[in-house]
């Protein structure tokens, strides 16, 4: 098992099978490999640092929000991370978040991509798209209840 302090959840203890490897880091966080993700509620996780309990992320599923979410993955991320349907694939985007709920963005550019039985992640960046760094989580709910 492992003891992890972070700054925003505490004392956890996990164990190896729940650590998931980022070989290069996410942007900005390179030296940082090992994450685990702690579910909050049915929407909303942190993804926590193992060696840097001040490092997590608040991520959630896209789709969850945005229901036309769309991208290609390329071969080269594909057999780096060596996705596979048998495997499972899951995204999350890093959301910033606010105290005024209208106000919280999920960054959809950037999305983490996760290998899940291999326990793999790695952070791409989208090319040649209109989705955004700062997408208002609450947008999508908002258009949909005003055409209504």
């Amino acid at each position: 098992m492992i003891q992890i302090q972070s700054v925003h959840l505490g004392e956890l203890t996990v164990g190896e099978e729940d650590l998931i490897k980022f070989p290069k880091g996410i942007p900005g966080f390179e030296e940082v490999t090992e994450y685990v993700l702690c579910d909050v509620d049915e929407t909303y996780s942190y993804l926590q640092a193992v060696s840097a309990g001040e490092v997590a992320f608040i991520v959630t599923n896209p789709f969850l929000h945005f229901t036309d979410y769309e991208f290609q993955l390329s071969e080269e991320l594909i057999e780096e991370l060596q996705l596979s349907e048998e495997k499972g694939i899951a995204v999350r985007c890093i959301v910033t978040w606010n105290s005024d709920p209208s106000r919280i963005t999920a960054n959809l550019l950037a999305p983490l991509i996760f290998n899940i039985s291999d326990r793999i992640g790695k952070q791409i960046v989208l090319q040649n798209t209109s989705y955004q760094t700062k997408q208002l989580l609450n947008s999508s709910t908002s258009k949909e209840s005003g055409e209504s």
